[in-house]
């Protein structure tokens, strides 16, 4: 371990000796981009909007997402506060906000809406940074013309679009095991057009665990005996590579008249780390499904026209469309060797839809808003290559209406309402030979063949009413206080509809009343600070951790309670020039109040997350060094049901890691650059069984014009 390090000190030192010759004070130019407008739903003016104040609104920025080297928006999200990010099943990272999975958020790329509709999201880690502009999280109580899926708040992905500074840049960056990244981007609005290119392309052959990682003796379900399914060094079958594309073209006649087409080609493929304690659903009868599993295919592609229009001076319309397509292959294998594949599981998903949007603002004091959502969904599924593919044809729709009311000075006032709904317009599932309902097959026939395909049973159409208010008052120049309520609900999955496993088409909307309050204050030149309290009321909270004799399904059972505060903060301190230090808290403290619980506990909702921050430039020589920490503490993975009560209490390992990246500018238009992640090597299980990525250091330059 010694040796490793002293080599990745002489490597560092080395690349920094060859810049540093070339320092140069550069002047403050335009930027190359500037985030896309037309991909934000609530648009503000001159100010920010009142509704985006009255909640916990954190913008995660172009800036911020390359001082923590998150090279793709899972990463970036788990620096942003109240935000925790782990990876398990499935090497697809589970985003809680404030205790909501990501499932029970409204996740956007520029507006358009990002997930598949079986389990109602997809992998973030797909999403390549270059390309980004900034990330708005809004918690609690999200503006309703957002749409519907809003329940635990809304994750905007925006983009960058160019400015009249021509620009181009390009990014290589180099780490071990044949791990490797590359980036390029252009753009430039020359007149009343503009452009923006992106492709960016990563691999690695697999990433390295901690050095203090022991192996343990795991379990098969349905082997005796225990197995050793990973053994150190680099992570069994945690091989990747990507390539990501983005376009957007457009006319801007003045800033109140813009048309924009946007296009994004993600192509992955990547393996599946198994778990190293438990192997569990082995299913090697035909359709067969185990734990050991690849994606040799995880792509999505998306389209959408969007449209800014300004009638007269009280009204503004703002109009997309969009069309969205993801595929995905998900292999099984027999054994943790990956060398028998037995099964392929295929997910083909397509969304489109339009969004409409009208700002009508009578007088200085008072704007109105209005929306109109509507997405048809189709999703079709097959539990291996020789069966058909079964499908599922869905609508969900909004309409939003929202007033803003500033009349009294320092005040503004905020009310809403939105009108949600969800109706599946048919579902069919593919129904085959098994021996436990088919003890005696016809002569030909073989387990797992097909007997046919049967409609599910349908669904009554889910509608909600969503009302909302807030305020926010500004005390003095450096003060506002600010407060929300808002009702949201979430809108059963297919899964939980119509899994083979424990489907009820008969299930719910989840609701949760969402209330905060809080105050901000700035400090002058030396500070700002934001504490806010926030407490979730949710209800028929989907779950199958039911009594036995509720024989299984998913049922709107759970009544759950969370309640805590967020403090963040950022300090300049007067006596270091170009130091800058962020200090991010979140305390959660979430009850399950469900009648025959075993636990009062919440699974996967952590009690404490710290983020903490140091970014400082080197008078004269301009190094610029960035330090972040991560901790994570009290979460659990596994708690005991109605079901199963006396199954275990298991609390994930807590959290507590270190990043840096340095960098340095030189020649001008370069930029060299040296980060590491988890700089302690520090051995831990964010998700049961599920050991974390070891230190891991990246080598990389930038050029740009």
């Amino acid at each position: 371990m010694r040796v490793k390090v002293l080599l990745l000190l002489i490597s560092f030192s080395l690349l920094f000796a060859f810049s540093l010759p070339a320092w140069s004070a550069e002047k403050d130019e335009e930027a190359d981009f500037t985030a896309y407008d037309l991909g934000e739903i609530v648009v503000s003016g001159e100010k920010p909007a009142a509704v985006t104040e009255m909640a916990i609104t954190n913008e995660v920025t172009a800036e911020q997402i390359k001082a923590t080297h998150s090279t793709n928006v899972a990463e970036a999200l788990a620096h942003a506060p109240g935000v925790r990010v782990s990876t398990g099943k499935k090497n697809e990272p589970y985003i809680s906000i404030q205790g909501f999975g990501q499932e029970r958020l409204l996740v956007l790329i520029d507006g358009v809406p990002y997930y598949e509709q079986n389990y109602h999201k997809l992998d973030l880690s797909s999403i390549p940074t270059d390309n980004i502009a900034k990330i708005i999280i809004t918690k609690g109580a999200p503006s309703v013309i957002y749409g519907a899926g809003a329940m635990g708040g809304v994750i905007n992905i925006v983009t960058k679009k160019a400015t009249t500074k021509m620009a181009a840049s390009a990014t290589f960056e180099m780490g071990e095991h044949g791990s490797d990244r590359e980036s390029f981007s252009t753009g430039w609005k020359k007149g009343i057009f503009s452009y923006w290119l992106n492709y960016t392309h990563e691999e690695t052959l697999g990433w390295r665990l901690s050095d203090d990682f022991k192996p343990v003796q795991g379990t098969i379900k349905g082997k005796t005996g225990t197995y050793e399914m990973e053994n150190g060094g680099y992570r069994n079958n945690s091989d990747s590579q990507k390539h990501a594309i983005w376009a957007k073209v457009g006319v801007e006649f003045n800033p109140d008249s813009e048309y924009y087409a946007n296009f994004y080609y993600i192509d992955r493929e990547k393996g599946v780390p198994p778990s190293i304690r438990e192997a569990s659903r082995m299913f090697l009868t035909r359709p067969a499904f185990t734990p050991f599993n690849r994606w040799p295919k995880y792509d999505d592609w998306a389209l959408d026209l969007s449209g800014k229009q300004k009638v007269f001076d009280q009204l503004t319309l703002r109009g997309k469309l969009f069309y969205h397509k993801h595929d995905d292959i998900y292999e099984s294998y027999d054994w943790y060797d990956f060398k028998n594949n037995i099964a392929d599981s295929l997910y083909n998903d397509e969304s489109w839809g339009g969004k409409f949007f009208a700002d009508y603002q009578p007088v200085s004091w008072d704007i109105l808003r209005f929306s109109y959502h509507l997405t048809r969904d189709i999703h079709k599924e097959k539990n291996d290559e020789y069966l058909p593919f079964s499908k599922s044809y869905t609508y969900t729709g909004s309409l939003g209406l929202e007033n803003e009311f500033a009349l009294i000075k320092n005040l503004a006032l905020v009310a809403g309402v939105s009108y949600d709904w969800f109706d599946i317009k048919g579902s069919n599932y593919n129904d085959t030979w098994n021996s436990k309902d088919d003890p005696v097959l016809p002569p030909g026939v073989e387990y797992g063949d097909l007997q046919a395909q049967r409609d599910n049973k349908t669904a009554p159409i889910s509608h909600s009413f969503n009302p909302m208010g807030g305020l926010t008052y500004q005390i003095d120049k450096d003060t506002k206080l600010f407060t929300s309520v808002a009702k949201k609900t979430r809108f059963p999955t297919l899964q939980e509809l119509y899994s083979t496993s424990g489907g009820n088409p008969d299930l719910k909307t989840e609701q949760s009343v969402n209330t905060t309050f809080g105050v901000n204050h700035a400090f002058g030149n030396l500070a700002w600070l934001e504490l806010a309290y926030f407490y979730h009321r949710i209800s028929d909270w989907i779950t199958r951790d039911l009594p036995p004799d509720q024989g299984g399904n998913y049922l709107n059972f759970g009544k759950i309670r969370m309640a805590g505060f967020e403090l963040n903060t950022e300090f300049y301190p007067p006596w270091v020039k170009n130091l800058v230090l962020s200090f991010d808290y979140m305390y959660n403290r979430a009850k399950d109040h469900s009648e025959g619980r075993v636990t009062d506990k919440v699974l996967n909702t952590p009690l404490h997350k710290f983020d903490v921050g140091l970014r400082y430039t080197v008078p004269r020589i301009g190094t610029r060094l960035d330090f972040n920490a991560i901790y994570v503490a009290q979460v659990y993975s596994r708690l005991p049901t109605p079901t199963y009560p006396k199954d275990p209490t298991i609390k994930s390992d807590s959290q507590m890691t270190f990043d840096c990246r340095i960098s340095q500018n030189f020649l001008k238009y370069f930029e060299a650059y040296m980060a590491m992640n988890n700089m302690l090597d520090r051995d831990y299980e964010p998700e049961y069984g599920f050991p974390a990525m070891g230190r891991t250091v990246w080598f990389g330059l930038t050029a740009k014009y």
